[in-house]
């Protein structure tokens, strides 16, 4: 370890440019890692919270609850406490007098049913015209006790309860009744109809024209939900594998200009392995700090984005992919071993 803090000193200029390469690489990655978190959970946050085993869609669906629709006569008999009716609609929503909208998600269930959202503060609603909302709203100036208008609708609905990480499909989520959804719908009177049922307890439930699956498949399905899952997390694979083929690389042309010196060392009798030791040392030192320095970074980044932006930080992840990033340097620097591991103290000093 001595000899590889004294050679990084010596050579400040040389090592800094492996130092920078590794903060810069760790920040993208740490940085992109929290808009991956970010958008995934602003896609599926309001399913997970219903803490759920299951549900029950239309058949036809393709497992996707955006497109589901099932009829009162398919479900009526089999609602109950373990048995949810949800009903869900995109939606857009403005402050009452105010032309500024906000794209919504509507989450229809009973108040009673175990899919109600926690509250933060406020109260459930007592009546089809109030609505509890996700706490994000105050984002666009939209407040606890303000009302709001939805699709353009003439009524007004109150909010009268705050939840909190409450989103669906990257848009905060106004909870209301069944019977303010079917307003909305214009399906009150007549063809009433619900989007899933929603299970608990790994209960089963089974109709003509209805499927039941788990939750991760139902979340799989979200449109656009998987392709990004799988854009991010092949962009970060990427850029931890270059981490380690630049370390490798720039760690090997400092090796091949140091084979003078190397020779030097064996001739004094300075057995192999210390070298290679130090090397390592160098390696695991420069990580380290490029990575401290990208962490840094990132909480610099927490405080200057916008609360609207996508952006989740997660230590937890941070912690994994720092330890995988050290990990590629590591193996990155084996491509010097082989020259380290043939060097002769005479033929090198002679040269």
């Amino acid at each position: 370890m001595y000899l590889a803090i004294k050679e990084i000193l010596r050579n400040k200029l040389r090592y800094s440019l492996i130092l920078t390469t590794i903060f810069l690489i760790s920040f993208m990655v740490f940085f992109m890692t929290s808009l991956a978190l970010g958008l995934v959970r602003n896609n599926r946050a309001a399913i997970d919270n219903w803490q759920a085993t299951g549900v029950v869609l239309s058949d036809y669906a393709n497992d996707n609850l955006t497109a589901s629709f099932i009829p009162e006569k398919d479900y009526k008999e089999k609602r109950s406490e373990e048995a949810a009716p949800l009903g869900y609609m995109f939606a857009v929503t403005n402050l009452v007098d105010d032309s500024e909208k906000v794209n919504v998600s509507i989450f229809a269930q009973e108040w009673d049913a175990f899919i109600s959202p926690s509250l933060t503060e406020g109260r459930y609603p007592e009546g089809d015209d109030e609505v509890v909302v996700d706490q994000s709203f105050e984002n666009y100036g939209i407040k606890l006790g303000d009302a709001i208008q939805l699709n353009g609708s003439e009524a007004s609905y109150k909010i009268v309860g705050l939840t909190q990480g409450n989103k669906f499909f990257t848009e905060p989520v106004v909870f209301t009744s069944l019977t303010t959804y079917w307003i909305l719908q214009g399906t009150l009177n007549s063809n009433k109809s619900i989007s899933a049922l929603v299970l608990k307890n790994d209960i089963e439930v089974t109709g003509d024209g209805l499927k039941q699956i788990s939750i991760p498949k139902m979340i799989s399905k979200i449109p656009g939900y998987t392709p990004q899952v799988n854009v991010f997390s092949g962009m970060i694979i990427a850029m931890i594998v270059i981490t380690g083929l630049i370390v490798g690389i720039f760690v090997y042309i400092i090796t091949i200009q140091k084979l003078g010196l190397y020779g030097i060392m064996r001739a004094q009798r300075i057995q192999i392995k210390t070298i290679v030791w130090s090397l390592f040392c160098q390696i695991l030192l420069l990580s380290g700090m490029g990575i401290a320095l990208s962490l840094l970074a990132i909480g610099g980044v927490i405080f200057l984005l916008p609360a609207t932006f996508f952006f989740y930080p997660s230590w937890i992840a941070y912690s994994i992919l720092s330890s995988v990033i050290c990990l590629m340097a590591l193996l990155g620097g084996i491509i010097s071993l082989p020259r380290l591991l043939k060097v002769d103290p005479i033929t090198v000093i002679a040269e």
